[in-house]
């Protein structure tokens, strides 16, 4: 083959498979894992995709949509939606960071959406956002062919890090 990639690896696991990728002369190209603003050891991925040689895929880089801005706590997905739940959780401590990337959108003039998958681009990551509806992934591509300053992204990174409660993490990705 000419190359292979994974999904949903933690840091060890990725390590170990490019390890035995090496071994066998079989190229690792691309790890798909959860990553955005308020998802937990971005760094610590990162870093082992950079040193594998692979490039990261970044899902749910709005983590969920609970980034986009379109979600406080009086207006969380409807009744019966799991989001519900798990947002009426994230948001009391996401606060800060909310406000960071709504200040960073209005400075650039983005949306929270854009600013928070550019933010991903910016942090060498290919984002793959979800989108329910047209507009929605009209407002996507709004995030390409810009770049966020290193300034905003390092009052995001900083934003990010304040957040104590992060995203659940994949339970297959925690190594």
């Amino acid at each position: 083959c000419e190359a292979v990639g994974v999904s949903n690896y933690g840091p060890i696991q990725l390590q170990k498979f490019s390890e035995r990728m090496k071994e066998r002369d079989v190229p690792f190209a691309i790890a798909q894992v959860q990553y955005s603003l308020l998802t937990a050891r971005n760094n610590e991925i990162l870093d082992s995709c950079n040193d594998a040689g692979c490039r990261l895929i970044s899902y749910s880089p709005l983590c969920l949509g609970l980034l986009s801005g379109k979600y406080d706590l009086d207006n969380l997905p409807r009744a019966g939606n799991p989001r519900r739940q798990l947002f009426r959780e994230l948001l009391p401590g996401a606060q800060p960071l909310l406000g960071t990337l709504k200040a960073v959108a209005k400075e650039v003039n983005k949306t929270p959406s854009q600013v928070a998958i550019n933010w991903a681009i910016c942090k060498g990551t290919v984002p793959i956002p979800g989108a329910r509806n047209l507009a929605q992934a009209e407002e996507n591509l709004g995030a390409v062919g810009w770049s966020l300053s290193n300034a905003a992204v390092e009052e995001l990174d900083v934003a990010s890090a304040g957040v104590k409660k992060k995203m659940i993490e994949n339970i297959f990705s925690v190594k």
